[in-house]
């Protein structure tokens, strides 16, 4: 037997696309609370956070999730593997490279012989 009446539902919940716009836009959690009481929903700067908060943790039921398209094109050649120079650079003048000098050496450890 389930419970009686109705689940919880936040009163911004009607506003959360407005809420979610005012974010992207940069406005602040105070200057949407005082929106929001402009329009008779009286709240709290840490109300929006919290409910904001809650909302995006559970944005979509379970396999409800609209498919992701990436924003960024692909932008390696279609072949794979970009052009790459055979040669290696020449040496350094000022010594090896100490991002592939081994550590070994560097504390004192000797491998065994």
């Amino acid at each position: 037997m389930g419970m009686p009446g109705k689940s919880f539902q936040s009163k911004l919940e009607p506003h959360f696309d407005f809420i979610l716009e005012a974010r992207r836009k940069r406005q602040t959690l105070e200057d949407i609370a005082q929106a929001l009481a402009a329009h008779g929903i009286n709240t709290t700067k840490q109300a929006v956070h919290a409910f904001i908060k809650r909302r995006l943790k559970r944005r979509y039921a379970l396999g409800m999730a609209p498919e992701m398209k990436p924003s960024v094109p692909n932008l390696l050649p279609s072949a794979g593997v970009p052009n790459l120079p055979e040669s290696l650079p020449p040496p350094s003048e000022f010594g090896p490279d100490p991002l592939t000098l081994s550590t070994k050496k560097k504390w004192g450890i000797v491998p065994p012989t």
